[in-house]
């Protein structure tokens, strides 16, 4: 991280190295911070003019997650993608995600589903100017919303939690020049049938099209494993 300049805004009252460690996390999983870049304990220190301690534990933290290595008196990369990770978290989201849209189904109201459909239009608005890193907070939002809309926010931070892999692999492949964005360009479509479904109060229909569209993840993994450009940041 040598030649890698980093915009950290931190508020010096509070925790550093909590902040410091939200920070690395969004960057790395935006790809800001691509796999196998490196960090430098020391240089970053210097560059946000904290001590090491608290860049220490940030970084710490991130390699429990699984997100950082470090290599010890060394430094520290940016793990790879973990495609094994990937499969588990989809099978572990998908059966959340379909509890969620199985309790939403039976009380879901007008001004819900209008929440819902102008979330997804946003998506569509912003894929017209190519703005990825809003798609992927937008995206997001879209499910963070199902799971508060029945009160389980628990389950939300959950999936926020063990998505990092999903994550990193969708901001990949949506700023991947050549694919014709197929990412939110299915994203959308997908969206419109769970909110279609949940509008009918139609269970079976939007437990059915909430697995479909989890579990289509997949596609970005055989994206990756196909394209030759990304098999050294993958195991």
């Amino acid at each position: 991280m040598n030649n890698l300049k980093l915009k950290f805004v931190l508020d010096r009252k509070k925790p550093l190295g909590n902040q410091i460690y939200s920070i690395l996390w969004e960057k790395i999983i935006t790809t800001e911070l691509y796999p196998l870049t490196e960090i430098s304990e020391i240089v970053l220190a210097n560059q946000i003019n904290v001590s090491r301690t608290p860049v220490r534990d940030a970084l710490k933290k991130l390699e429990n997650e699984g997100l950082i290595t470090t290599i010890p008196q060394v430094k520290s990369i940016v793990s790879k993608i973990n495609l094994e990770e990937v499969k588990e978290t989809l099978e572990l989201r998908a059966t959340l995600e379909v509890k969620i849209v199985g309790k939403l189904s039976s009380s879901i109201s007008k001004k819900q589903i209008s929440i819902l459909k102008k979330i997804n239009t946003d998506i569509e608005k912003n894929l017209k100017i190519k703005n990825f890193k809003k798609i992927f907070f937008l995206d997001n939002l879209f499910h963070k919303t199902l799971a508060y809309n029945v009160k389980m926010p628990k389950s939300w931070q959950v999936i926020e939690k063990i998505s990092s892999q999903i994550s990193r692999i969708r901001n990949i492949a949506y700023k991947y020049k050549g694919n014709d964005n197929f990412g939110p360009k299915i994203t959308i479509k997908d969206h419109k049938e769970i909110i279609n479904a949940l509008y009918k109060n139609d269970k079976s229909a939007a437990q059915k099209a909430i697995k479909k569209h989890i579990m289509s993840i997949e596609r970005y993994v055989l994206f990756l494993k196909k394209n030759e450009k990304y098999k050294d940041i993958i195991n």
